[in-house]
């Protein structure tokens, strides 16, 4: 699926606040933005990353974090735990993968998607980690 330009620019914005530990394949952000019926499928999914979840119209529905070193499926897994509400079936039709790079510490992850949804304001999800507005991302 093709980002909307709200969301690429929404992407963008994620991207700059967490450059220092991001992993992204070569075919770059297009290829990490998909919906969430076709990502339910894939067979391997970064191990540690940031999720953006976005809603038909492309606006930002969710953001959250996964750090599962083991886990080959781990944000694949972590998303279809969110897909068990059947309000969130109905409202994430696309979903936006961050991966970090494998040395990044759940601390940092978790500031990652703090300042994410910071910047984001996504219309779900309360529970997002605090940010040190003194403190930006670095690489772990």
């Amino acid at each position: 699926m093709t980002p909307t330009a709200i969301m690429r620019r929404q992407i963008e914005q994620a991207v700059g606040l967490m450059r220092p530990v991001l992993d992204l394949p070569a075919g770059g952000l297009q290829a990490c933005t998909m919906t969430v019926a076709r990502y339910a499928r894939v067979s391997s999914t970064p191990t540690s990353a940031v999720y953006i979840t976005w809603g038909t119209r492309g606006d930002c529905r969710y953001v959250g974090s996964v750090c599962r070193l083991k886990d080959v499926t781990a944000v694949r897994a972590r998303v279809r735990e969110h897909l068990r509400r059947p309000e969130r079936r109905a409202r994430w039709y696309a979903v936006t993968i961050l991966p970090v790079t494998p040395k990044t510490s759940l601390e940092v992850v978790r500031r990652c998607e703090g300042w994410v949804a910071f910047a984001l304001r996504p219309a779900e999800g309360s529970a997002h980690p605090l940010i040190d507005m003194e403190t930006p991302i670095t690489a772990a």
